[in-house]
């Protein structure tokens, strides 16, 4: 074996850090350095060995040229590149199975999250002997509506749950849950879903954190997006809709057993047969409605079995640089 090999050996050993930093990017080539400078400083304050894993999840910008650069020079971090556009979610999951870091915290690419504030959420899961803490917003700053669908959204998934609590994306958490959650390969993942279902509601802590205004490129998340996310939730991890179908087929067919029965006692009672083709066809237009609504729904579910049948992958990695070595993973 040349020297050089057993350098490269030497470098790919596997380091187990005190924390793991883990940021899903999109688009966000304005924010990187900036963020990963202000996170040098945080643990500098903590004293602590960290890693720094960062996935571009199909940037179209010039994200991941950055990324390149950071991993280069700096072996700490780790810049994994993924072969389209999985999601927020998805890209955090590649991430999480990246991680070395006793403790992992997630953090968003767009400075929204203060670096800073990671110091709460490290001393609240120290203190509280938490598996999971969640940084709870004093006031987002997206602004009035976007905040509003966001909040919404988030009520919808304390729902879906049935957990009590509001998640948000800035969260840190033990390695013992970390190791637990990659074991979940599913296509259409929800992290705190997840968490919810592996770790008791006593185990969660929450910490206040301050959330600021984004100064640099826009939301990925969208109105439509935010939309899809929450129909997401309901259809994944809910029998809700399907629930709703049965209420809808139950009180409409008694509505005609009830019309059936008012037409029957008219007819005996005056004699008068009741006539007309207008009531007939929207009726009949009515109740075509709801059959397609409910096929619809059930649909829905049918393309997600066949999705998760087709073992349609969480994400795929096209190439990684760590520990200052590029891979390709294709």
């Amino acid at each position: 074996m040349s020297e050089k090999e057993i350098d490269e050996s030497d470098k790919s050993v596997s380091k187990e850090f005190d924390y793991s930093v883990v940021v899903p990017v999109h688009n966000s080539e304005g924010t990187l350095q900036e963020l990963h400078q202000r996170l040098v400083e945080v643990f500098k304050k903590l004293g602590s060995s960290w890693e720094l894993i960062l996935v571009n999840d199909y940037s179209k910008d010039n994200s991941w040229k950055i990324l390149q650069e950071l991993a280069n020079a700096n072996h700490n971090v780790t810049a994994i590149n993924l072969t389209n556009n999985f999601g927020q979610h998805n890209a955090t999951m590649c991430g999480l199975a990246y991680t070395q870091g006793k403790y992992v915290i997630t953090i968003d690419d767009d400075l929204q999250n203060p670096p800073e504030e990671i110091l709460k959420i490290v001393k609240t899961i120290d203190e509280g002997k938490y598996d999971v803490v969640y940084g709870q917003f004093i006031k987002k700053r997206h602004g009035l509506f976007r905040d509003f669908a966001s909040n919404l959204v988030n009520k919808i998934l304390s729902r879906v749950t049935g957990s009590g609590y509001t998640v948000t994306s800035f969260r840190i958490m033990h390695k013992s849950l970390v190791k637990k959650l990659v074991k979940f390969t599913q296509y259409n993942v929800m992290i705190d879903v997840l968490i919810k279902d592996t770790v008791a509601s006593t185990n969660v802590g929450h910490c206040l954190v301050e959330h600021h205004t984004r100064k640099i490129g826009k939301s990925g998340y969208s109105y439509r997006k935010l939309f899809w996310y929450a129909v997401n939730m309901i259809f994944n991890f809910t029998l809700w809709p399907l629930r709703l179908a049965s209420i809808l087929g139950f009180l409409f067919s008694f509505l005609s057993v009830v019309v059936g029965i008012s037409l029957l006692v008219y007819y005996f009672k005056y004699g008068i047969s009741v006539s007309g083709w207008t009531s007939l066809i929207i009726s009949i237009s009515f109740f075509s409605g709801i059959i397609l609504f409910v096929l619809g729904i059930i649909g829905e579910y049918l393309g997600r079995i066949f999705l998760s049948i087709n073992q349609k992958p969480q994400y795929s990695v096209k190439e990684i640089i760590r520990n200052g070595v590029y891979e390709n993973e294709k």
